[in-house]
Formats: C-alpha cells, sequence, structure tokens
C-alpha cells in the first residue's frame, strides 16, 4: 500500500514540476535538478522566511484538534447537519460516533499509544479502529474517548496557529507506536538512542 501512494505522490510532483515550467517556458526538471537551475547553487528562494519551528505533540490526531477547522486540510467528515458523522465500532459491534468534548482536559491513558494499541487503531490502514483499540488494549476504558474533538473555541490559540501558518493533515508518525520513538526520530532520523 506505502509504495502505491508513493508512486501517487511522485506523479503528482513531476505533474506539479512540469506544469510549473510549462508557465516558465522550461522544459520540466528530471529527478534530482534544482529547482532553478538558472540560479546559482546556494541562492535563497525564500528569503522571507526566517525561522521554522517544528511543534511536535503528542497523543492526540489532528482530526481530535483540528478536525472542525474549515476550507484548511481534511478534518472530520460532515454530515447534512453539519457534525461529524465518522463512526468507528468496538469488536462487539457497539457504535460510537465523533462527538464534541465537554472538557480539554485529557482522560489519562485514554487513548493509549503504546504499540499493541496503535496497530489495532491503524486497522490496516483504515484508521478507523479507535475505539476498538481502547476496547482490546485499555480493558475498562471507554472507548468513545477517541471519538472526540475539539472545535476552535475551546483551542483557539491552536486554531490560531493552523489559520495562519502551514499545515499538515496528512502527516503519519516514523513510528506507528508510542512517543519516545517518535521523538528521537525528529530529532536524530532514528529511533535508538
Amino acid at each position: 500500500m506505502w509504495e502505491r501512494l508513493e508512486k501517487g505522490e511522485i506523479r503528482r510532483r513531476r505533474a506539479r514540476s512540469a506544469r510549473i515550467a510549462g508557465r516558465r517556458g522550461m522544459a520540466a526538471p528530471e529527478a534530482g535538478d534544482r529547482p532553478r537551475p538558472e540560479l546559482p547553487e546556494g541562492t535563497d528562494l525564500l528569503p522571507q522566511i526566517r525561522h521554522i519551528v517544528v511543534l511536535m505533540m503528542e497523543n492526540h490526531s489532528y482530526d481530535n484538534y483540528l478536525g472542525m477547522l474549515a476550507r484548511r486540510g481534511e478534518g472530520l467528515p460532515l454530515g447534512p447537519s453539519g457534525t461529524p458523522d465518522a463512526v468507528n465500532y468496538t469488536p462487539d459491534g457497539k457504535a460510537f460516533r465523533a462527538h464534541h468534548l465537554s472538557s480539554t482536559v485529557q482522560v489519562k491513558n485514554d487513548p493509549s499509544q503504546n504499540w499493541h494499541a496503535s496497530h489495532i487503531a491503524f486497522a490496516g490502514g483504515r484508521n478507523d479502529g479507535f475505539a476498538a483499540a481502547v476496547a482490546r488494549a485499555l480493558p475498562g476504558a471507554d472507548p468513545a474517548v477517541p471519538m472526540g474533538y475539539w472545535t476552535e473555541d475551546d483551542l483557539p490559540f491552536y486554531y490560531g496557529l493552523a489559520r495562519t501558518f502551514p499545515l499538515c493533515d496528512r502527516w503519519f508518525s516514523s513510528c506507528l507506536g508510542p512517543t519516545f520513538p517518535n521523538r528521537r526520530f525528529l530529532i536524530s532520523g532514528t529511533p535508538r538512542c
């Protein structure tokens, strides 16, 4: 599956490069070519950018924090009523619908990002196993918790950041598992100490 996605991304990038080159009256660049070969190597192509800040958060999905952000990213699918209509099921078939959380206080250890729970939630790439992950990996915990989301009224600072700066709604962690290997990947490109 990942190979198919990567090939699709490569095709989209090549098509975009060809469109840009066509507008400039140039040939499309080949893989490995510099974006502006007519300029000297090392030319700053984005002089207006003075700082890059990477914010790494944990234990929340994009939809949990920013799923209700309008006109930016994919977000939660909305039904005819204008509210999210996403549903996850536990192994016994009980449905848990997306719902607005009443508090911004995180429930301790629910959901879990441990290795087992993360793979159940991933569900072979469907990403529809969040309630099942709680039911199977955290007996006694509430499977509704991972189906909760916040709105701009709940998280005005984050929504303000998301409207102001580039936003990645299709980013996935390097390691489908807990926090510390992913922090190591961010810092060093490997999960090893």
